[in-house]
């Protein structure tokens, strides 16, 4: 079989001495400075601790303007409080807002009993009570052993408990007043435009996990004055939130929805054409979105709604304000205890089992108005 010849290659190789030694980058010069005159005498350098820094060719070459992480991680100046009460617009993010200056960090140390506060690596010698103290089983619940604890003794409250979770219950998130002006103060929301959870979401303001269905609740935690008027959109808000925004010419609209309408609202790209809204709840219904004190947005539709003719009405069932032709049998057991009452006041006429605006009756909010709670 034919191959071809190997390079014979050389098993010694002749090659001047100081090949050996890797002086390709920095010359020989640099470490050995008198070598060209026969003396090695050996100057070696820390390569770049000493190193000096760049040096201009001269004045119409001077060196060019580069970030480098020695000058780009150097703290020159962090905003304080005051710069950032003069410029909002610094506050680039949370960790900005600092709390006050004489908070350094958590406590450190050991707090011994009739010691007081040891640093970390101090002495143990009498340290005896304050390891028993750490020590002791179940230090900070109480022992109701040998007889009936007290959640058993205490009476039950309603079936489910105080804080009973139950589907569709109104638990929103709360959204601070001070933030929302913080928001706009800081260029993230135009004060010039209705604010939607939209905008809220879109300008980073609220993070997604917040977002919950009914939604957020505005609430106004110390704060007094609203300098400039706002014009918003949430599902729900405090008296005194309302009654600040209006204080300043701006508007409040509760825009209380259902899930479908919630998730419309914050993802419009998916609905070209506006789609039928379904209405709330009974329960949201009467308390926030037909609700005058929470500025509903269906107040006016409530208000106007006794005013018409039901559309499917004829002439002679007009002044219904829901036709016996539009349902004339109670769905529900209230409502049957509504049409005993109705039937009882016109006489047991058949056909007039109609269904009275909500607010007529004591619901929810107008138990808790005689109660003398708002």
């Amino acid at each position: 079989m034919l191959s071809r010849t190997k390079f014979l290659g050389r098993y010694r190789l002749f090659h001047p001495r100081r090949e050996t030694i890797p002086l390709h980058m920095s010359p020989a010069k640099s470490i050995f400075p008198l070598i060209n005159s026969n003396n090695l005498l050996a100057k070696p350098r820390n390569n770049w601790k000493d190193f000096a820094g760049r040096k201009e060719f001269d004045e119409d070459h001077p060196l060019p303007v580069v970030g480098s992480r020695l000058n780009e991680k150097t703290i020159q100046h962090k905003w304080s409080h005051w710069d950032q009460y003069l410029n909002p617009q610094i506050i680039q993010s949370g960790r900005d807002l600092t709390p006050t200056p004489e908070y350094v960090g958590k406590r450190s140390g050991h707090n011994m009993i009739r010691m007081g506060w040891m640093k970390i690596g101090g002495s143990w010698k009498y340290a005896r009570g304050y390891n028993d103290r750490r020590n002791v089983f179940a230090r900070g619940q109480w022992q109701e052993r040998k007889m009936t604890p007290r959640f058993m003794l205490a009476p039950r409250v309603s079936p489910g408990g105080p804080r009973n979770r139950y589907e569709g219950k109104l638990v929103f998130s709360r959204l601070k007043l001070s933030k929302l002006l913080w928001a706009i103060d800081s260029g993230r929301l135009n004060p010039n435009e209705v604010i939607t959870l939209y905008h809220l979401r879109e300008a980073r303001v609220v993070a997604e996990r917040e977002i919950v269905w009914p939604g957020f609740v505005l609430v106004s935690s110390g704060v007094s004055h609203v300098p400039y008027p706002i014009h918003i959109e949430l599902q729900n808000a405090s008296a005194e939130c309302i009654r600040l925004i209006e204080a300043a010419g701006g508007s409040f609209t509760g825009v209380y929805m259902t899930h479908e309408g919630l998730y419309q609202e914050l993802h419009p790209e998916e609905y070209p054409v506006f789609p039928d809204q379904d209405l709330p709840e009974r329960k949201g219904l009467e308390s926030l979105a037909t609700h005058p004190a929470k500025r509903g947005w269906l107040v006016r539709w409530y208000e106007d709604e006794s005013k018409y003719a039901h559309p499917e009405a004829g002439r002679r069932h007009s002044h219904y304000v829901r036709p016996p032709t539009d349902r004339d049998f109670p769905a529900t057991v209230e409502e049957y205890e509504m049409v005993k009452h109705h039937q009882k006041w016109h006489l047991n006429q058949p056909g007039t089992g109609t269904v009275l605006p909500w607010h007529s009756y004591n619901t929810a909010d107008l138990l808790k108005r005689s109660s003398g709670r708002i």
